[in-house]
């Protein structure tokens, strides 16, 4: 096979994804979402068993984004609708001051899960390990939720 012809072939397969879009451990328990074609597929339990399984696309109305952009941080929300209940994952994150002298100051993370029934938090789980989110292209075709439901620690 020439060398063209590999790059050409290269160039023209799809992308894959990096990995999950989110992810992160309570202990025993685990969250994930991933993308699977044009939908996000929530996942909770435990590694032998999935508790909780939520695909959902843009059409759907059972998937909501949300960004918001400080000067130095972001929140980013993913809500998931499943009937009366809305499963948020979300993700902080701030810089260190610009103007520390003392440069040890490390940037400030967390993410985790609020369960809500209608409008009532029923839990708020702060994920022990894991937790980040960046934007993946995907949340660009999804309605926007009107609030940052983002918890501050």
């Amino acid at each position: 096979m020439s060398a063209a012809l590999a790059l050409a072939l290269a160039l023209s397969a799809p992308a894959s994804l990096p990995g999950p879009v989110f992810e992160c451990s309570f202990g025993a328990k685990q969250l994930r979402v991933t993308q699977e074609k044009d939908a996000l597929v929530y996942r909770y339990g435990t590694k032998a068993r999935t508790e909780l399984r939520i695909a959902a696309d843009a059409k759907s109305g059972r998937v909501f984004y949300h960004r918001t952009l400080y000067p130095r941080g972001e929140d980013q929300t993913l809500r998931f609708v499943n009937g009366d209940f809305s499963y948020v994952v979300f993700a902080h994150w701030t810089a260190p001051p610009s103007n520390d002298i003392d440069f040890d100051v490390p940037a400030a993370q967390y993410g985790g899960l609020i369960v809500m029934r209608g409008d009532a938090i029923i839990s708020t789980r702060i994920c022990k390990q894991g937790g980040d989110m960046v934007e993946w292209p995907i949340f660009k075709t999804l309605p926007t939720d009107a609030d940052n439901l983002t918890p501050p620690i």
